[in-house]
């Protein structure tokens, strides 16, 4: 620790230094002044741990430096010096925070004494700090493990944490079938790791402990090292299971890092007692798996989702088992969506507006998700599937023509008036849309919208009967006056202007 001296006289520092035994107490001296002003400036740049100060000094008294300095470094401890003559002012700063007091002329051993009560005290305060700041950062890669706050744009945090940011890691996830031998494997883990790997992080987790270990480029081979070793001490320990993830680059991918060690872990149970992850080829997988796009869309249509959520568990449980890779159960997500897709489509529905969220997690989880969170955003995009299906099955196509004619109504007037338009708005497919219209109304969209915009052409040539045939044109939706006159005559078998000349009469 380090110690502070204050006081005017250049015989009492002297005296302070020479008779107290500072290497047995693991203290020293990091500076001295013998003025307030001067003192107090030098305090701000050595951030002493003890401060060692005559009451009594030149231009800022001991007692002014205290409670400045207190203010700044609220841990620091301060013994007083003082002589008789000077117990009311010891007592005041007994008041705002020094630790004790020692009378002049100095005892060496009463001072000794009151250094080691400073020890004692900082060694308290700096262990419920270093507790806290274990738990916080303990709380911190939790969080990261989890996936609850995002990697990105947390270096600073991991700064201040002191992990290392760019260096790159692997997870060794050690769990236990009784809670009671936790702790002592773990420490005998921790012993082997660090052999190892002397840079390292371990968290307790309800499931065990998780080691992130940090090294070079080429660590897989302390990896392979570490994993045989540690096989060789939980053969002798039968109710414990590990696994080990690969290496990856740095900290951001921390949670996928973790994934695969819980995954090991998982296979482990079963075969060797600790595994290092090893992913299935997605190709191969879809092979030997249960996948069908086509069964699974069968069910969809017969309206059996307690049958395709069975089978969609047992798929992801077999991936879990298997090691799959998220890419792989993303991708397989994604390929049952576009098949929902395509059914929603003949029922008059642009189901990716639905599922735009879950298709945006899909994409974030497929290089750092967790097969379980995969398989969450498939089951809900399932269910919406279900609530759509059954609120879109036959009455649907009258609906959408419906919600179709009334944008028309409300919009001819537009410029941009088209079959794409209405589809995009009322959220089907353009053809599908055609085919529906035509079916219920009799005529194509284009001919409903020239019908309801020539209707209109007439009312306004009756009622503004002053208003020329291109502001008649553009209010009803027509950019051409040319092409206007040409369709009205096509309708009515009477050109606009002649029609307008009539009212007129």
């Amino acid at each position: 620790m380090r110690v502070f001296l204050v006081d005017d006289e250049f015989l009492q520092r002297a005296l302070v230094k020479k008779t107290v035994d500072w290497n047995s107490l693991g203290m020293e001296i990091c500076g001295e002044a013998e003025d307030g002003e001067e003192a107090l400036k030098k305090i701000l740049e050595e951030k002493p741990d003890i401060l060692i100060m005559d009451i009594n000094i030149p231009y800022m008294n001991g007692i002014e430096v205290s409670k400045k300095v207190k203010v700044i470094f609220p841990e620091i401890q301060v013994i007083i010096l003082t002589a008789y003559g000077e117990f009311e002012y010891a007592r005041e700063a007994l008041s705002f925070g020094a630790v004790s007091f020692v009378l002049k002329p100095l005892d060496p051993e009463e001072l000794t004494k009151e250094l080691q009560k400073c020890k004692e005290k900082l060694e308290h305060i700096y262990r419920q700090k270093s507790s806290v700041k274990k738990m916080q950062k303990d709380q911190f890669l939790l969080e990261q493990l989890s996936g609850m706050v995002p990697s990105e744009n947390q270096q600073s945090k991991w700064e201040e944490m002191k992990i290392p940011f760019d260096k790159p890691l692997s997870v060794v996830l050690i769990r236990p079938e009784n809670k009671q031998q936790n702790n002592k494997m773990a420490e005998e883990m921790e012993e082997i790791i660090q052999d190892y790997f002397p840079v390292y992080e371990m968290i307790s987790m309800n499931q065990g402990y998780a080691f992130i270990l940090f090294g070079e480029e080429n660590m897989e081979y302390q990896i392979q090292l570490l994993c045989t070793y540690m096989q060789e001490i939980m053969n002798s320990k039968r109710n414990w299971n590990g696994g080990i993830s690969r290496v990856f680059s740095d900290i951001r991918e921390l949670k996928a890092a973790y994934q695969e060690a819980y995954s090991a872990a998982r296979k482990g149970k079963t075969e060797q007692k600790i595994l290092i992850y090893e992913p299935v080829d997605m190709f191969q997988f879809i092979r030997s798996s249960l996948y069908d796009s086509e069964v699974f869309l069968y069910y969809i249509r017969k309206n059996e989702y307690e049958m395709l959520t069975k089978e969609i568990g047992e798929m992801f449980i077999q991936m879990e088992e298997q090691n799959v890779l998220s890419d792989t159960a993303v991708y397989i997500s994604t390929d049952i969506l576009i098949h929902i897709c395509l059914y929603m489509s003949e029922l008059g529905v642009d189901f990716s507006l639905v599922v735009e969220k879950e298709q945006r997690q899909l994409t974030g989880l497929q290089n750092n998700g967790g097969i379980e969170e995969i398989r969450s955003v498939l089951m809900c995009i399932l269910e919406k599937c279900r609530i759509c299906a059954a609120e879109n099955k036959l009455p649907a196509t009258k609906k959408k023509v419906n919600d179709a004619v009334d944008f028309i109504d409300s919009n001819y007037s537009r410029i941009d008036m088209s079959l794409n338009l209405v589809a995009d708005t009322i959220g089907v497919n353009a053809s599908y849309l055609s085919n529906i219209f035509k079916k219920e109304k009799g005529c194509s969209l284009s001919k409903y919208l020239t019908q309801t915009r020539l209707e209109q052409a007439k009312k306004y040539l009756t009622e503004y009967p002053d208003k020329t045939l291109i502001e008649i044109a553009e209010s009803i939706g027509y950019s051409d006056v040319y092409y206007f006159s040409k369709n009205f005559k096509k309708y009515y078998g009477i050109s606009p202007s002649k029609y307008q000349e009539e009212r007129k009469m």
